[in-house]
């Protein structure tokens, strides 16, 4: 996976925390302590146009006269489905807290 925050990949083994369940799951960067997350209505639209496809591929396989109707609806999920798979993605939900350095020696000597 990739963190939008910090932009460093790591894998799902390296996750720190997660929190939440189902769509609305979140996961904690083990680089940078942001949390990340789907979006639930994208992940929800991906998840209703694969099995709509799918069953109007199956309807239209085992009844031939439905064909002319089911083919079409197979063929508007598929896109709807790639579609929302590439619109999905991870996204920053609560950014870490940013700490406060005291960098007035450093910025002194440059004066």
């Amino acid at each position: 996976m990739l963190c939008t925050h910090c932009s460093k990949a790591f894998g799902a083994n390296a996750v720190k925390d997660q929190r939440g369940k189902g769509l609305n799951g979140q996961i904690q960067c083990p680089h940078c302590d942001a949390w990340l997350g789907n979006n639930p209505i994208l992940t929800g639209l991906k998840i209703a146009a694969f099995y709509s496809g799918l069953a109007a591929l199956v309807y239209g396989y085992f009844e031939p006269e439905m064909r002319g109707f089911t083919t079409p609806l197979a063929i508007v999920a598929v896109i709807v489905l790639l579609i929302s798979h590439m619109m999905d993605h991870l996204r920053v939900t609560q950014a870490p807290e940013v700490k406060e350095v005291d960098d007035s020696e450093h910025r002194q000597k440059y004066r």
